[in-house]
């Protein structure tokens, strides 16, 4: 594997994330992972490597 597709898939991973977490109409979306626990889950799948990134609530981020 391409180690640009790493990167794209963390970045895409990532990026859902935020939309997930994110209050609607919010402008800066990737702001809102500041300050959070990150987990990253990498599975070897039929099809190539899912990356799953979750993310806990922290009670005073920043």
């Amino acid at each position: 594997m391409d180690p640009h597709d790493w990167g794209r898939a963390l970045a895409l991973a990532l990026t859902r994330l935020a939309e997930q977490i994110a209050p609607e109409g919010s402008d800066d979306i990737h702001t809102l992972l500041v300050g959070r626990d990150l987990h990253l889950k990498i599975s070897d799948e039929p099809a190539g490597v899912t990356i799953r990134v979750s993310a806990e609530n922290v009670a005073n981020p920043g």
